[in-house]
């Protein structure tokens, strides 16, 4: 059990500072009749804070001295309290027990018990005791209490309660007895005995009739008709026989009477059920957003008259032009009037709400700096900036800014700049956004998110590179080698081409010595020929198709280059020394970023890079040399068309000869005394590029776009198998 001191009492943040009277359990006097805070009650100026239910409960309990025992875990979570500026005991303990019940829990007096226990609604009927000296003998929210009634009617008055009675509630009726047991919330209750006491009558014909209402609500029906009994007994010195009741429903009126005073009743009724005129006006409010404004006048204007069916009402939230659109009575809209212009008094450092915004699509810190450069660049501005009505509504068009008279603009961005307008930090761990400021401006804000907060089409890039290489080689020579012996000297001559001269012992050529026509005394040998003719063809094609799957508005890069190292040489006075100078880069290089455009169309800016080495570096610490050739530009498609991009040629043609002076410009001789080659070389590439928007939510166009590959490659993909059953 959980005693409660009076340091709880602090957790309310002085809103009972101007209790003048403590009201004790032990002596509690009969509690006067409550009516709900009217809007144009003075003392009704509304102090909105968000709060622990445990706080509010134990606050509430230590106002009135109550003991009360709760399991704090099931009150975990906060609440949203709006109380009087000089709220009393009850008036607080009335609040915390309608925000325990909109948690589906209660107060009960236990059987026994001293204090008050915490319970779920649906459990305290079986553990409340019964009160028998009705509701004063409890403050507990849920009771259950015996009514004695004095004529024999009891089931049909049992039946009459049971319609004003929640589901959580309940009624039986004791015959023997003459008595019934009711249990439900204590407003239920109290207006069930209400009616028991009306019922419990020795008239036979005496009813419950009830009556239907079409344009007012039933508690402003009662309200009326309740002063006009009043007034009727003040010139007549009686009421009439009856009492009128409001169903909980919303939509009709619980008639008892007796028959003969049904009529004068009816008519009463069905006179003041009478359309009122209707108006529409527009509200600006300033200072706070427009859900919470909407919110507080549903709750403090309308809640007070009770939110019928019939009751003729209706709000919209115009977030165009960030105004609240309301039809209602002039009664209504002069209520409206009343509590916006109390809560334009109030300073703004009294509301400086916190929101969190799940950002799902985009990085948090990506979107707090563009709503930071907005903020900075004045985009609220509008929609923040006063209007140069006054807070009074102008009857003539119908419009009223009860709030535009002494805001200012807010301009803010982060940190320093934000100020105390607006306040974002970004949390990467959740990818949330929270902003702390004023609530007009978090709705504008909560606005922009929601706007730029969109998942973008993701696009898959597919690149085919072909190339194509043909090559022809062709290479004739002769070389001549004479052998003789004179006078006992051997002579040798020769032509040496790049063939190299024939050795009479061996059936192969040796190296070539060099070019052009050489004697030279050997030992005796023959005379020989070499003949060289050479014809090499190569062709060749080389296909790669990459693919790469990449976000809108995003770079795409797909890179094949061959990495060529090079040294690099450090001379110093003392020891030059040779290290890795670094790498040269030659292949194929594509980078394309798509752009998704209106009516499937996509913006392709591409650039293409195919180089390629073209010899070797005459110095080991310089790369060599090599060839690039680039294509870049933009283009728009179609969705899921190629472009077709290069068509690069490079063609190689070279002619070789080296012959001897003279005997090689001979016709037909020549061809024994020279050599002749010949080298033709074609090189073709080919880049087609398609991109293809993915559109689908659930990523399931992914799955049949790498089926293929998947099974090219023998690997499993996870998915069923649907396969034929022969089922006998």
């Amino acid at each position: 059990m959980r005693w409660l001191d009076r340091g709880a009492w602090l957790l309310l943040a002085g809103c009972l500072l101007a209790l003048e009277t403590r009201v004790f359990a032990a002596q509690e006097p009969t509690p006067a009749p409550k009516t709900a805070p009217q809007a144009n009650d003075a003392r009704w100026l509304v102090v909105a804070r968000e709060m622990e239910l445990e706080e509010l409960v134990a606050g509430a309990a230590t106002a009135l001295d109550l003991a009360i025992d709760f399991n704090p875990t099931e009150l975990a979570g906060r609440v949203s309290v709006r109380l009087p500026e000089r709220p009393t005991g009850e008036e607080l303990w009335e609040v915390a027990s309608q925000a325990l019940a909109s948690r589906g829990f209660t107060s009960i007096q236990a059987p026994g018990s001293p204090f008050l226990t915490i319970v779920a609604i649906d459990k305290a009927s079986g553990l409340a005791r019964l009160e028998e000296g009705g509701l004063a003998a409890t403050r507990a929210g849920f009771v259950k209490v015996l009514v004695p009634l004095t004529h024999e009617r009891v089931q049909p008055v049992s039946d009459a309660v049971k319609l004003v009675l929640s589901k959580s509630g309940g009624v039986n009726a004791f015959q023997d007895s003459r008595s019934l047991v009711v249990a439900d919330l204590r407003p239920n209750v109290a207006q069930a005995l209400r009616l028991a006491q009306s019922l419990d009558t020795s008239f036979e014909d005496l009813d419950v009739d009830e009556i239907a209402l079409e344009h007012n609500s039933p508690t402003a029906i009662v309200a009326l008709l309740d002063k006009l009994g009043n007034a009727r007994k003040l010139v007549f010195g009686e009421k009439a026989r009856g009492t009128l009741l409001a169903h909980p429903e919303g939509k009709s009126v619980l008639l008892v009477a007796p028959k003969d005073e049904k009529p004068v009743w009816w008519d009463l009724i069905h006179q003041f059920d009478q359309a009122q005129p209707l108006r529409t006006i527009h509200y600006s409010p300033r200072r706070f957003g427009l859900s919470e404004t909407s919110r507080l006048i549903e709750e403090v204007v309308r809640g007070s008259q009770g939110a019928d069916a019939a009751d003729p009402w209706r709000m919209v939230i115009d977030e165009l032009t960030g105004s609240l659109i309301l039809t209602t009575t002039e009664e209504q809209h002069g209520r409206v009037n009343d509590l916006l212009n109390r809560i334009e008094t109030v300073a703004p450092e009294a509301r400086r709400p916190i929101r969190s915004f799940a950002v799902r699509n985009r990085g948090v810190e990506e979107l707090k700096g563009l709503l930071e450069g907005l903020l900075d660049a004045g985009a609220l501005r509008e929609a923040l900036k006063p209007e140069p009505t006054s807070p009074a509504a102008i009857p003539a068009q119908g419009v009223t800014s009860p709030l535009a008279n002494q805001a200012a603009v807010v301009r803010a961005t982060s940190s320093d700049k934000l100020g105390r307008d607006v306040i974002l930090t970004a949390d990467k761990a959740t990818n949330r956004l929270i902003a702390m400021g004023e609530g007009r401006v978090l709705d504008e804000l909560a606005r922009l998110i929601t706007e730029l907060d969109v998942r973008t089409p993701q696009v898959l890039v597919e690149a085919l590179v072909v190339t194509l290489t043909e090559g022809q080689t062709r290479s004739l020579g002769v070389e001549l080698q004479h052998l003789g012996a004179e006078n006992d000297a051997v002579v040798k001559l020769g032509s040496l081409f790049g063939l190299g001269s024939p050795d009479p012992a061996s059936s192969t050529l040796p190296a070539a010595s060099g070019t052009g026509f050489s004697g030279v005394v050997l030992s005796p040998g023959d005379f020989s020929a070499a003949v060289r003719a050479l014809q090499t063809v190569n062709e060749g094609r080389t296909l790669t198709i990459p693919k790469v799957l990449v976000n809108n508005n995003q770079v795409a890069l797909l890179n094949s280059v061959l990495q060529t190292p090079f040294a690099s040489t450090n001379a110093s006075t003392t020891v030059a020394t040779t290290s890795f100078g670094g790498t040269q880069d030659a292949g194929t290089t594509i980078q394309v970023t798509p752009q998704v455009a209106d009516g499937d169309q996509l913006v392709l800016d591409y650039t293409v890079s195919l180089s390629a080495f073209v010899g070797t570096s005459a110095d080991p610490t310089l790369p060599p040399p090599r060839q690039e050739n680039k294509l870049k530009s933009i283009v728009t498609v179609p969705d899921g068309y190629a472009v077709v991009v290069g068509g690069l040629e490079i063609g190689k043609e070279s002619k070789a000869r080296s012959s001897v002076p003279v005997l090689g410009d001979l016709p037909l001789l020549g061809w024994f005394f020279g050599n002749r080659s010949a080298d033709e070389s074609r090189s073709r590439f080919f880049v087609f590029l398609r991109c293809s928007v993915q559109r689908s939510q659930t990523f399931e166009d992914l799955r049949y776009l790498g089926e293929k590959d998947l099974k090219a490659a023998g690997v499993d993909d996870g998915w069923p198998r649907l396969e034929p059953r022969w089922i006998r």
